[in-house]
């Protein structure tokens, strides 16, 4: 049996994929086996280039960056940000198996409901359910990603703010500024003029 608070702190990504398909028991009891509960520190790092990204997490608590660094001038790009109710992993290195070129660290103390991938296989192994629920899962990620990408393709900086606070007004006190300016491609005196003009005309 796990321990309650476990089973507590774990909840919300059993509601969400039970928004997705209503579970049977004998899934639930597995899926409780199969999960952790993982907390980080403030500025501690959970992937680093060159190792292999072995769990797929959930958000509980928290704010995460994923990043890389440029191979000219070693310079920080931010790629994505991660927060309560969304999913951390590195994609390319998780279902490659493969090691990956990306950071992932916390910004704030986090806490995260992970699952690793063999135990993810076993799940889709044993559970057809659980396949419906991770296509899903799945495609929902990749759905954003792509309207991610071609925003932050826009060659006018105006238009990549006004995605970034249309999608993520909640973060923009948990942000420092030159995380968003990383990333949405632009220095840290252009976003703070964009943001001047927002201001004003509030």
């Amino acid at each position: 049996m796990e321990p309650i608070q476990s089973l507590y702190k774990i909840r919300p990504v059993i509601d969400y994929w039970n928004s997705i398909y209503e579970m049977p028991e004998e899934l639930l009891r597995d899926i409780y086996k199969a999960v952790r509960v993982q907390t980080f520190q403030k500025g501690e790092l959970l992937l680093v280039p060159g190792k292999t990204s072995n769990y797929a997490s959930f958000v509980l608590e928290g704010l995460v960056k994923s990043y890389y660094l440029k191979d000219d001038d070693m310079t920080e790009v931010v790629t994505k940000f991660l927060y309560e109710q969304t999913i951390i992993t590195s994609i390319f290195s998780f279902y490659s198996r493969r090691p990956g070129n990306e950071y992932i660290v916390a910004l704030e103390d986090t806490t995260v409901a992970s699952l690793h991938y063999d135990a993810m296989q076993e799940l889709l192994k044993n559970h057809p359910v659980f396949n419906t629920i991770i296509r899903v899962t799945t495609e929902r990620y990749l759905f954003f990603l792509e309207v991610e990408l071609y925003n932050m393709r826009k060659p006018l900086a105006e238009d990549r703010y006004r995605f970034f606070i249309k999608h993520f007004p909640h973060l923009q006190q948990r942000l420092a500024l030159k995380d968003i300016a990383s990333y949405l491609g632009m220095t840290i005196e252009t976003l703070s003029r964009i943001r001047g003009r927002y201001r004003k005309a509030v």
